[in-house]
């Protein structure tokens, strides 16, 4: 089966923005039968003692912190029932997210704020994973100015896709220089850049270390020198109703989530055991090797003016015409979930302060 190879329009921003709306109006029209109550009073597992909460999630070890819980059986000692609900294409969390899908999800904040401007649901509450955003080329492209004519892929709306333009916007090029070819999800994308389909990726770890290492190719930027380190990818995101009806299950996630990044960070191997093969399409040294550059972060309270001026690359892409008004982000409860817990918060490395 061959890879989906989606070119950038001609016409760019303004075709990009149009296929974002798209995306998220059709989801909400086809999910418009279920109602917020259809997932907030879908729970049967309450009838067991237990809150079901569905997640919606990516690849990326940004998500390690949900998939290392869910597998460990964390949220089963807080009554609740994590399940993870599986999305095809990169950008579909969001989506999935704002129609009520899920009432949870850990997404790229990119995608969070593509989706928010559309359809204003839900908030970030933590965070999940910093770092990780890798831009790796063919053998022969050792630096961005090497980029200009090449085929470039990523995800659309995505952190990535953003790490790209701020790449190049800071190198005096832009979108015009290169061509752009938007895929489905890691594992594809891998593939087509291991098949030389592609000359440079803006992926994600565990993926940009195995498209590296099988191509004995070059990092041309990992986002900390554009960004500083402990830049945010992934976030927790919650949907509104939730925090306002139920605040104690929110804060019951965002400390399993913290409990997580602590046993991710003191033993990263066993996290990778439980974890590779099920959520991480890689070998196990790929995996291992990546551990480094995208690890766990919940607490991201510093980087909220981060993620706002994102916004700003945004809509000079056209993926989005306003800014997220500010209850797109709400640390309030991440707040108390530190106060209540400063020895499980001092076990973690990650801090805002």
């Amino acid at each position: 089966m061959g890879h989906r190879l989606a070119p950038a329009p001609e016409n760019g921003a303004l075709t990009r923005r149009h296929f974002l709306a798209r995306s998220v109006t059709f989801g909400v029209t086809a999910c418009a039968a279920c109602g917020v109550g259809g997932v907030l009073d879908a729970g049967s597992a309450w009838g067991q003692g237990k809150r079901e909460i569905k997640f919606s999630h990516g690849t990326g070890l940004c998500n390690m912190p949900l998939f290392y819980a869910a597998e460990k059986k964390f949220f089963a000692k807080y009554g609740i029932e994590g399940t993870v609900v599986l999305s095809g294409w990169a950008g579909d969390q969001a989506v999935q997210l704002a129609t009520g899908k899920v009432e949870m999800g850990v997404i790229p904040y990119t995608n969070a704020i593509a989706a928010y401007t559309r359809s204003p649901s839900f908030s970030v509450v933590s965070g999940s994973g910093i770092q990780g955003l890798i831009m790796v080329g063919q053998p022969g492209i050792k630096s961005f100015a090497d980029m200009r004519g090449k085929r470039v892929g990523t995800f659309q709306a995505d952190t990535l896709d953003i790490l790209v333009y701020d790449y190049l916007k800071k190198e005096g090029m832009t979108y015009k220089d290169i061509k752009m070819q938007y895929l489905g999800n890691s594992v594809e994308l891998t593939n087509a850049f291991i098949a030389g389909q592609l000359d440079v990726i803006s992926s994600i770890e565990p993926y940009a270390t195995r498209a590296k290492t099988a191509t004995k190719g070059n990092v041309l930027g990992d986002g900390v020198d554009l960004y500083g380190k402990g830049y945010p990818d992934c976030v927790l995101v919650v949907r509104k109703e939730l925090i306002e009806k139920d605040p104690k299950i929110v804060k019951d996630v965002i400390k399993v989530f913290f409990e997580a990044e602590a046993e991710i960070e003191s033993n990263f191997e066993e996290a990778a055991k439980t974890t590779i093969g099920k959520y991480y399409k890689t070998d196990m040294a790929s995996l291992l090797a990546a551990a480094q550059a995208q690890p766990p972060g919940v607490d991201i309270r510093n980087k909220r003016e981060f993620m706002f001026g994102r916004a700003q690359s945004m809509k000079e892409l056209n993926y989005i015409n306003k800014d997220p008004d500010a209850n797109f982000v709400n640390f309030k409860l991440l707040e108390e979930v530190i106060a209540e817990n400063s020895e499980l918060y001092r076990k973690v490395k990650v801090k805002s302060v």
